[in-house]
């Protein structure tokens, strides 16, 4: 997997860049009296510390979210996926807590505590919370969601260290369907359109407009009001590279971060113990926007 990294270009970025390593962070304590109210700033900030090799720094910087205002669950999702995918999974499952605390009715909140769970090792709360994404009825608007959480729970099962408590759930839907390739678009703001597009090694793209592929791709429904997420799968890839893209189509809604914050994940061999998988954050504006977020690559299989 090779996602291109994402370098918003800010002024204030520029000036870190270009200060010497030893006065970087009293001159990232000037900037932010200036910038210090916009969430984006922190965000930014924390991943030049972290690049530059100091975590604890960045972990601390970034940690600014929290703090800028504690009840918006938008900035608490948005800092919450971030923790996710530094595999900080303890504070990632007591931001989504307090996710789930102001957004109880909304399904996003259940799942993103669920996974944060599961990369906690704690599978059957984990799959607890998924059942309920499940079997609840939710808003149209959060269509396909329950469908996708099927895929994630059967997931969070196979791979747990020990057999998690299923009694309660409906066996038909207990039946783990491993694949070589998966996607996940998740979003921060409320009626707002991303898209997931992939490009197969044949050049066929699959998205909300072609939803299903030659060589056995699928998306999921195309989310226009919500939050996401939409979910791309394959289930026997062919070799090749596969390009993937993000579009933003168009937002009904300005978030707090300035601009839409888009998570993206892309897991290989998911449902297996040999998974592969890597994310990234992006902020994206502009209606139309189509941005390459990177690629990955299946090898021929040998016996």
């Amino acid at each position: 997997i090779d996602l291109k990294p994402w370098a918003p270009d800010t002024p204030y970025l520029k000036a870190l860049k270009a200060a010497a390593k030893d006065q970087r962070y009293a001159l990232y304590l000037t900037l932010r009296t200036e910038h210090g109210t916009t969430p984006g700033f922190f965000l930014d900030v924390s991943d030049l510390f972290r690049e530059q090799g100091d975590s604890a720094l960045a972990l601390r910087i970034l940690s600014n979210l929290a703090e800028l205002r504690a009840d918006d669950p938008t900035l608490l999702r948005v800092l919450g996926y971030r923790l996710r995918q530094l595999k900080l999974s303890g504070l990632a499952v007591w931001t989504f807590e307090q996710v789930l605390r102001l957004r109880e009715d909304e399904p996003q909140s259940h799942r993103d505590l669920a996974l944060a769970l599961a990369d906690a090792g704690e599978a059957q709360r984990a799959i607890d919370l998924m059942w309920e994404v499940i079997a609840r009825p939710w808003d149209d608007r959060f269509r396909d969601i329950n469908l996708i959480v099927v895929g994630e729970m059967n997931a969070t099962i196979a791979i747990a260290k020990s057999r998690p408590n299923t009694s309660r759930m409906d066996a038909r839907l207990l039946a783990n369907l491993p694949v070589d390739v998966r996607a996940v678009l998740n979003w921060d703001t409320p009626n707002s359109d991303m898209d997931l597009h992939i490009v197969d090694p044949r050049g066929e793209e699959c998205f909300y407009n072609h939803a299903r592929t030659a060589i056995g791709g699928r998306i999921s429904a195309d989310i226009t009001t919500g939050y996401g997420p939409e979910e791309f799968l394959l289930k026997t890839a062919i070799p090749g590279s596969y390009a993937v893209r993000t579009k933003f189509f168009g937002t009904g809604q300005q978030t707090a971060v300035g601009a839409t914050t888009v998570v993206l994940e892309l897991y290989l061999r998911y449902g297996t113990g040999q998974v592969e998988n890597k994310s990234i954050t992006l902020r994206l504006d502009g209606a139309g926007r189509m941005v390459e977020v990177g690629t990955f690559t299946f090898e021929a299989r040998t016996k």
